[in-house]
């Protein structure tokens, strides 16, 4: 699972119109400021230059004009990861709802955090006006005030890495079946993060992606990211990139000549299906052919014809027919990466399900490869 530092947000927005002495074409941008509050037309109180960690963002948009209809839409953005999103139809204010006067229109935004945002300049805000862009505007977020300067120092590849995180074997040719070592060190403040993401023969692999944070200053700490791909690395050369708040600080490239068997072979070839009343402890039990409205715990298995690189692999428990219910999926369930000759699945229904027709759908990168059905009696 790919970790993010995308928090819980809630956004909120507010709107009005402003007397600004300027005739210009309706509906362009005149400006766009980041500020902390609005004064009451929605212009900006307060220009920022940056926010701390938990405080609330506001955006301040200036259209040229009075445009009569259309929807300003600000989608605010942690990297590319949507955080969160509000749209405003400026006609609400050039009808007087709320203000009406002046020739040129705010239209205020505001995202407000249930936790604090992680320290960096890698935020953003998409504004668009009747669908069309008017620009990404970027803002960043500040450390705290007692946090020190952070600054990455070294890295290096290695085989190994020692219990205080020093390299062991440097090396920039590994084996198939080897885990491979980011080490480094830096010094480290208050809340700044670090991010090591790992790239399989040009192509990230999200199930590689670690971070973790600071919870105080350090000075010279040593620290350590390692990862091995599901089925080993695969011949060719690969790579991992290191973040420190948002931003790149270092980017190393290493090669592997004999890739371990199993490497990228996620070709799944299906032997045989078959479903599992509950053993009591949470695991398949007695093979069914069906399940009863009694069964809290169901189970699923497929055998595969031989290993195989489990990888992109979905579940969808499906109910097709049942009095008084419409065909809608129950669940959906994502498999862990990983080599094996077979694929479970389980459904949990705390009051059982009700008698009907239900199917269980196997999906490997969007595609179906098996869909078994069962009823329940």
């Amino acid at each position: 699972m790919k970790t993010t530092f995308v928090p819980l947000l809630v956004l909120g927005f507010s709107l009005a119109g402003a007397v600004v002495p300027i005739r210009a074409a309706e509906g362009e941008l005149k400006k766009a400021t980041y500020c902390h509050g609005f004064k009451e037309d929605q212009s900006p109180k307060d220009v920022a230059e940056f926010f701390n960690q938990d405080e609330t963002v506001f955006l301040s948009i200036e259209l040229k004009g009075r445009p009569k209809s259309g929807m300003v839409a600000a989608k605010f953005m942690f990297r590319d990861e949507v955080l969160a999103e509000a749209e405003v139809d400026v006609a609400t204010v050039n009808k007087g709802v709320i203000f009406s006067f002046g020739e040129d229109t705010f239209v205020g935004f505001d995202m407000k955090t249930k936790e604090p945002l992680p320290v960096g300049a890698c935020y953003k805000a998409d504004v668009t006006f009747g669908g069309k862009p008017l620009g990404q505007f970027p803002f960043r977020v500040a450390p705290p005030k007692e946090a020190i300067p952070s600054k990455l120092l070294k890295t290096a590849l290695a085989k190994g890495a020692d219990e205080d995180h020093k390299p062991v074997n440097e090396a920039r040719d590994f084996d198939g079946e080897d885990k491979v070592f980011l080490t480094g060190l830096g010094n480290l403040g208050l809340a700044s993060w670090m991010e090591a993401t790992w790239m399989v023969n040009g192509e990230v692999d999200d199930a590689g992606t670690r971070s973790f944070t600071l919870k105080e200053n350090k000075e010279n700490v040593p620290f350590h990211f390692a990862f091995i791909p599901a089925g080993g690395w695969p011949a060719g050369t690969h790579e991992v990139s290191l973040q420190l708040d948002g931003q790149e600080v270092a980017h190393e490239k290493f090669t592997v000549k004999a890739g371990a068997p199993m490497a990228g072979k996620t070709k799944l070839e299906l032997d045989s299906s078959h479903l599992f009343r509950d053993d009591g402890k949470g695991e398949p039990g007695k093979e069914v052919k069906y399940f009863t409205t009694d069964d809290t715990e169901m189970h699923a298995r497929w055998n595969l014809k031989e290993k195989a690189l489990v990888k992109g692999v979905q579940f969808f428990w499906a109910l097709e027919e049942a009095e008084g219910e419409k065909p809608q999926v129950l669940v959906t369930a994502d498999v862990e990466a990983a080599v094996s000759d077979q694929i479970d699945s389980s459904l949990t229904a705390k009051k059982g399900l009700p008698p009907g027709k239900y199917r269980i759908d196997l999906v490997q990168d969007g595609k179906v490869l098996d869909a078994k059905a069962f009823e329940v009696k």
